[in-house]
């Protein structure tokens, strides 16, 4: 008798859904790091300067909010996994236990 309704495999299968996910934010923001934190100044005047160092510091604040995001996320792929796991070990000790 279980207590709990839990499929290993949909949990395995969200973990590694979660883990794609993960991977493909990590890609598409590494992709556009380089335009959000590159931006040049249009003129060669104080003005133009510090606007593009506005810009920059915005998405220097993308980028790092968004590795956040990405290893949060991962990390999350890694708990799932490790549940799933520990629930499937915990089940098979369970009923090696119950068949002594």
């Amino acid at each position: 008798m279980t207590l709990m309704n839990v499929i290993p495999t949909a949990i395995a299968a969200s973990s590694a859904t979660e883990a794609g996910v993960s991977a493909e934010l990590g890609a598409g923001t590494a992709a556009a790091s380089a335009a959000l934190v590159g931006v040049t100044p249009m003129a060669v005047d104080a003005d133009s300067a510090q606007f593009a160092a506005a810009l920059n510091a915005a998405g220097a604040a993308y980028v790092a909010s968004a590795a956040e995001h990405v290893a949060q996320r991962g990390m999350y792929s890694g708990a799932q996994s490790l549940a799933g796991l520990t629930y499937d070990a915990t089940e098979a000790l369970r009923a090696a236990a119950a068949a002594l």
